[in-house]
């Protein structure tokens, strides 16, 4: 896990000063070296100058030798960000075809692979990257199947720019890249509670490079054309649940095996829930005795796992850490979290998230998590509703007691938010009632924009959004700032795309069973961990306390942080700063549940400040 920085611009103009601040801007991501490359081309007659940087957080080959970025024989150049877990077995194929290698890296296997097979090496690896490559002629981009790593781009064919990185606030003073909101994604962000769609992201003209894709680019080109090489297929598999759960846990084990790799210390972000038990427990099948494990948890009733995570830690083999929180250190961490997110975040999660990472960084560099298992196979509430429309009559009467006992089980999480959202998304629709604090004439200026959950399917079809679109993307990019905040890299196994290729394509009913959420899952875990947390109904993903703490300890806080912000030009441009005061007002007496809106506000907010957007 690194950072990346790339610039390739008409003239001839030294690049090294815009790198060393870009890289300067992306330390956290790499921690124990950096290293910039520079070179210049002709193409049609202009002069263009190419450069590349990197910092880096040792993984693999601790040494000196992988340091980027890193140069091959054929004089290809590399600066890259991931881990490609299977580089091993590659190595040695590659061997077999008269490769040499001079370090233990997957950064060098990387290079021999493109040398090998071209553009389509990409196709052999299995792992999370974003890699560039530019052999002398043209760039190479690649991000991974999943989007685990990063890679936003900026180009101005004009001027012949193209500048790109591993976090936006790397492009911040590259000369050419414009620092403004695009404020069709602010809208759709403040109403809807959505993030980007179609590769834009918050900042106008800096587009994130999609996952599953490549993308060449010769300079001076007129536009950057993504050419896909991985898409999720809605092909379905038509298997019985004993071959089902045999084949799911066997692609399980392989990915935990391989994302054991590392010559940095391991540890693993314990939740007390069904996913990272069950990792927890494969870690010990795996010959990894009392690995660190790490978790976050608050004291408000309704936002602590502590019960089943002592569950967990007592009969499995680990050594635990956990970080208690309450609205103290939460109040310092506020901005600086929305600082590494570069964007705001639609609820307050990643600061659970936040906190493990913190404590993590303290013993290790690599952090194994269960992410992506819910969307993979309905792990989430607002999954049921699909669930039981795609159901039969008989199947409803027969799975209503057990899809009533779930609802029962997550009432305190369901309390968190308004009855209004929760009819909005079991029905679809839009209240056409709902009151936001924006400005009027600003919000008339995107009528046009629509939800996407109002877009209806059955459940197969709602996972694989959830998976490519709408729900786990922002998820990733969350555990990947956070974690690189502190300098860990976080690694997934259920996110292997050979494991997500298979779960998904299995019926629905082997995803939701009446209320009975990830059975595929709960089948490959039965035995392996404590019944209580095998059984266990309620769903907290991650909760964070805000509601809690506007009321007590925060709402001088938040009003300080209402005035500071509303001085901001476009926060007073969007947003009807009076009638927020009257909802946090209204939040604090206890006549209304805000929180989700409060936090939005906020977080866009603080986004403007911290990123320096004026």
């Amino acid at each position: 896990m690194c950072g990346i920085i790339g610039i390739i611009r008409r003239g001839n103009g030294d690049l090294v000063p815009e790198l060393r601040g870009a890289l300067g801007r992306l330390a956290h991501r790499g921690p124990d070296d950096n290293g910039v490359w520079r070179s210049t081309t002709i193409h049609n007659g202009s002069a263009f100058n190419v450069g590349l940087g990197h910092v880096r957080l040792s993984i693999i080959d601790l040494s000196s030798k992988g340091r980027q970025p890193m140069v091959d024989s054929n004089g290809a150049v590399i600066t890259y960000n991931g881990e490609i877990y299977n580089y091993l077995e590659l190595r040695q194929e590659l061997k077999s075809l008269a490769h040499e290698f001079k370090t233990d890296t997957d950064t060098e296997v990387i290079l021999a692979a493109y040398r090998q097979w071209g553009e389509s090496c990409v196709k052999r690896f299995v792992g999370m990257w974003a890699l560039a490559i530019w052999d002398g002629r043209q760039l190479f981009l690649s991000r991974d199947r999943l989007g685990k790593k990063p890679l936003y781009l900026y180009q101005d064919a004009t001027a012949g720019l193209l500048a790109f990185a591993s976090e936006i606030k790397g492009l911040r003073g590259v000369s050419g890249v414009p620092w403004q909101p695009h404020e069709r994604t602010v809208f759709r962000f403040l109403a809807y509670a959505e993030m980007e769609r179609e590769g834009r992201t918050f900042y106008e003209g800096i587009r994130e490079l999609p996952p599953g894709t490549c993308l060449r680019y010769v300079p001076g080109a007129e536009e950057l054309k993504p050419i896909r090489y991985w898409t999720l297929s809605d092909k379905q598999y038509d298997v019985d649940d004993r071959e089902a759960v045999a084949k799911t846990s066997e692609l399980l084990h392989e990915s935990i095996r391989l994302r054991l790799r590392s010559d940095a210390p391991l540890g693993l972000s314990l939740s007390g829930g069904l996913d990272s038990t069950l990792l927890l427990s494969l870690l010990n099948e795996s010959g990894i005795d009392k690995p660190p494990v790490f978790s976050a948890g608050y004291e408000e009733p309704g936002y602590s796992e502590t019960r089943y995570i002592d569950i967990a830690t007592g009969q499995l083999s680990c050594e635990p850490s956990a970080a208690v929180s309450d609205a103290s250190p939460f109040k310092k961490d506020f901005e600086p979290l929305i600082y590494h997110l570069d964007q705001p975040s639609k609820l307050p999660g990643p600061y659970s998230l936040w906190r493990v990472a913190e404590i993590a960084g303290n013993r290790v560099k690599v952090l194994i998590d269960g992410q992506g298992a819910d969307e993979l196979a309905g792990g989430y509430m607002y999954y049921l509703p699909v669930s039981w429309s795609d159901a039969t009559l008989w199947q409803k009467i027969y799975q209503c007691p057990d899809l009533f006992l779930t609802i029962l089980g997550n009432r305190h999480v369901l309390s968190q938010y308004s009855l209004s959202l929760i009819w909005e998304r079991v029905t679809g629709k839009v209240n056409r009632k709902r009151q936001l604090p924006l400005k009027p004439k600003w919000a008339s200026e995107f009528s046009d924009v629509r939800p996407t959950w109002e877009e209806s399917g059955d459940l197969n079809s709602t996972l694989r959004r959830s998976v490519t679109h709408n729900s786990l993307p922002a998820l990733l990019r969350y555990g990947d700032r956070v974690n690189m905040a502190f300098g860990v890299e976080n690694r997934c196994p259920f996110l292997d795309h050979r494991l997500i290729e298979y779960v998904s394509a299995l019926p629905s009913h082997m995803k939701i069973r009446g209320g009975t959420t990830k059975w595929i899952f709960r089948e490959v875990a039965d035995g392996r961990i404590p019944k209580a947390i095998l059984k266990r109904r309620l769903k907290m993903g991650f909760p964070t306390p805000l509601g809690v703490w506007l009321r007590k300890e925060l709402p001088e806080v938040a009003r300080q942080w209402l005035d500071n912000y509303r001085v901001l030009p476009f926060f007073d441009r969007w947003i009807d700063v009076d009638e927020v005061y009257n909802l946090l007002d209204e939040h604090i007496s206890g006549k209304a549940d805000h929180q989700a809106l409060l936090w939005r506000l906020l977080s866009v907010g603080a986004w403007l400040k911290t990123s320096g957007i004026e």
